[in-house]
């Protein structure tokens, strides 16, 4: 599939989700704005574009005859590179164990910015928390490049962009207010695109990635100018060198079967699910799992966890297939005395 060129076919592919497949544009649609009362062509141009004379492109893309009257309500078409962006700054919102921005240790209130890459260390859990209340939480021996992080000075839209480069990560974004806010995450195999969902990307190793929705919908390409494939919640898919697969569903979340009182904390066991190969167990001091305490990958279907013997946590429980692909969570809490072994 080409690349659309001409505005207004860009417009119509600039809304997500319409078609199962298409291309991301390698040029980027232009963003609606609405006309406000006191608002005049030539002082957003001024105030808003990175040169004045950017009006000039506005006037002709939007076919107007007189820049100085438009009326109030008329929605223009403004090309997103010639609009002034400000940085935003995003911050750790919790963490555990090793933890790095660009290689200097964290602590909670570190600021993370465009261009900073964050690690985690082996057993570590990191939650970068965005100013609209997005979050990028990334599991044990995960790194990911800050890209773009950014906001569009006129419309408050949110651009942010993140490079997964090893191990794991679960984002949580908030549903956009703005039409021409974009939330992306890229991979060496892989682009991923969302409007407000709850996903999870993984690459570990240069030949495989994976795509998993949990919530909501995303858009995923081997590259920015590829065909795209559409994902929705309960499915997932694999990229690889020679392109993105079919989507495939994913498995069920697994029941917690039981919780079992140790020496030194609990074993956890899940119900087995047709299909798991292996299952991931982890625990979180918060439902979001904003602040994880721990997690296993486990043959079986039960982890043993050292806890505290009036422990308040959450489990979560997840059934990974064949393909490698992690299926839908399952969330339960536990407050009190932990249950005596049987």
């Amino acid at each position: 599939m080409k690349p659309m060129r001409d505005w207004g076919k860009l417009v119509i592919a600039g809304a997500l989700l319409l078609g199962a497949t298409r291309a991301f544009a390698a040029e980027e649609p232009p963003l609606p704005y609405t006309m406000k009362q006191g608002d005049i062509l030539l002082t957003l141009a001024r105030d808003y574009m990175t040169k004045e004379a950017d009006y000039l492109v506005v006037q002709r893309l939007n076919r107007i005859a007189d820049p100085r009257r438009i009326p109030v309500g008329t929605v223009l078409l403004i090309p997103p590179a010639i609009l002034r962006t400000e940085p935003v700054t995003g911050q750790i919102a919790s963490f555990r164990g090793a933890v790095t921005v660009n290689g200097k240790e964290v602590v909670v209130g570190t600021k993370v910015n465009e261009g900073m890459r964050v690690e985690t260390g082996a057993g570590a859990f990191v939650t970068i928390r965005m100013p609209d209340a997005s979050s990028v939480s990334l599991p044990s021996q995960s790194r990911i490049l800050v890209t773009r992080l950014r906001r569009i000075a006129l419309t408050g839209a949110i651009d942010d962009d993140f490079k997964l480069e090893a191990g794991r990560a679960r984002m949580s974004v908030t549903p956009f207010k703005d039409p021409g806010s974009k939330f992306r995450v890229t991979t060496p195999l892989s682009v991923t695109a969302v409007r407000g969902t709850d996903f999870r990307v993984a690459f570990e190793g240069s030949e495989k990635a994976a795509t998993e929705v949990v919530g909501g919908k995303v858009e995923v390409a081997p590259d920015v100018d590829k065909p795209i494939t559409a994902i929705g919640r309960g499915f997932g898919v694999i990229a690889t060198p020679t392109g993105v697969g079919d989507p495939i569903a994913l498995l069920p979340a697994p029941q917690l079967a039981a919780v079992e009182k140790t020496a030194n904390g609990a074993t956890i066991s899940a119900k087995p699910v047709d299909g798991a190969q292996k299952y991931r167990i982890a625990l979180a001091a918060d439902a979001r799992f904003t602040e994880v305490l721990d997690e296993q990958l486990t043959d079986t279907t039960s982890a043993s966890f050292t806890l505290p013997p009036t422990a308040t946590f959450f489990i979560r429980l997840t059934a990974i297939d064949a393909n490698g692909l992690e299926g839908l969570p399952g969330t339960f809490s536990l407050s009190g005395q932990l249950p005596a072994s049987r």
